[in-house]
Order: structure tokens, then sequence, then C-alpha cells
């Protein structure tokens, strides 16, 4: 506990270092359960990242409290990517506009939401993780190609319909990111993985695929409320009327 808070420390001072220092309080916590790297949330109007065992030895601690970090900055400067309230109004409208009774349905609505949130976070993190040198290119390349599945799932049911647009979403933000922050895609082994998942899918995806790639990338800094909250429909809509 003692070498996260270690980490935690370095975290803060490196994001108040590159101008993007965290107002409210902050504590950390490990879950060593947790399946995935970590999340942040709020208890007590304290803001709460919590990490997993599995982050804790992966030596990738510090840019995973970063990151969190940047979801917290983000919130605090009220940008529209992290409007609960506006993202929960546009997420609601289109699974009951849409009908979307399923577990798996909603799942994927949430993860698309979450990618344009993590796409805002990531904007902030890797400036600071320039400032400290926290995180190297082949690194960075390292972590988002682990995102990039060249497999769709078979055989084509409703629900394998929906988890393959997860999959394609998940490719689409890691090409974003790399595209985003100027990381080389080395031996073009993100090009390749994509392109084999673009072979196997169906075409309706091979189709909409560079729709979401492109919306990903060219998410803009400055938006307002009403655009963010326009495009970010758009975006939904488009997921459903690709899954019917």
């Amino acid at each position: 506990m003692e070498a996260l808070n270690d980490a935690a420390r370095t975290a803060l001072k490196l994001m108040r270092d590159s101008g993007f220092a965290i107002s409210g309080s902050l504590e950390v916590s490990v879950d060593p359960k947790l399946p995935f790297m970590g999340y942040s949330t709020q208890r007590k109007g304290a803001n709460v990242i919590v990490v997993s065992g599995m982050a804790l030895k992966s030596g990738l601690v510090e840019g995973l409290l970063i990151h969190e970090m940047c979801h917290i900055y983000r919130t605090e400067q009220r940008h529209p990517s992290h409007n609960t309230q506006l993202l929960n109004s546009v997420g609601i409208h289109v699974i009951h506009e849409n009908d979307l009774t399923r577990d798996y349905q909603v799942k994927i609505i949430q993860q698309a939401v979450n990618h344009v949130q993590d796409i805002y976070a990531d904007d902030i993190a890797f400036k600071v993780f320039k400032k400290g040198s926290v995180l190297q290119p082949e690194q960075a390349f390292e972590f988002f190609l682990d995102w990039i599945n060249p497999n769709p799932i078979e055989p084509d049911t409703d629900e394998a319909k929906w988890q393959n647009i997860g999959i394609m979403l998940n490719n689409c933000f890691a090409l974003s990111n790399l595209t985003r922050h100027e990381v080389p895609d080395i031996n073009d082994q993100a090009k390749k993985r994509v392109e084999k998942f673009l072979s196997q899918a169906n075409n309706a995806v091979r189709n909409e695929f560079d729709y979401f790639k492109d919306f990903m990338t060219s998410l803009k800094e400055n938006v307002t409320e009403e655009e963010f909250e326009k495009q970010l429909t758009e975006y939904l809509t488009r997921i459903v009327s690709l899954a019917k």
C-alpha cells in the first residue's frame, strides 16, 4: 500500500506540474480481485481511485493513476465528456428509444460512452506522461495493441453481433489513440490486426468501421454541451443501426 501511496503522490505532482492540478481530495486503494486495471469514483464527496492487484504488479500503476486523475480533472473542469447528467440523458434516450432490453446491448452502449471519456482523459494523460517520462512510446504502443482483437465472434447471433460491434469499437479506440498521440505502429502490427478483423467481419461492420474510427480520432477539445450531446447521440444511434 505504501508503494501505491508513493505512486499517487508522484502522479499528483506530475499533474500539478503539467498544469492539470486536481482540486478535490483523493484516496487510493487496492482491490486484489478487480478483473481490470482500475477505475475512479466518488465516495462521500471524495475522489477515489481503485487499482487492481495486477495493476500494482504491472509496472504501469503510475500511468494508470495519472489516467484516472485525468478523468477526475475533466469532471472538475466540467468538460461535456464527463458531464454525468448529459451522458446518462443521451444513453438512456438511445436505450429506451430503440428498446434495448438485453444486458449485452446496454453493455456495448456503456462501452461506447466509456471510450469517448477515455479518449478525452488520455488527451491530458499523454501530456503528463511526456512531462514525467512516465510512458515510453513502445509501452504505449503495446498497451493499445492489446486492445485490438483480430477475430470476430461466431456464430452470427444477435448477441454475437453486438459483441463484434464491441470488438470493432475497441479496435477503433486503439487506432484513434495511436493517431491522436502520434504513437508509431511498429511493423504495422495494429494495421494488420485490424485488417484481419475486417476481412472476417460482416459487410455492415466493414462499411461503418471508418466512421467510428474517424469519430474517435477527430473528437475536439473545445466543444459545447449542445454540440457534444448531438455528436454523442449520432454516435450511439449509428451503433444501434449497425446492430440492426
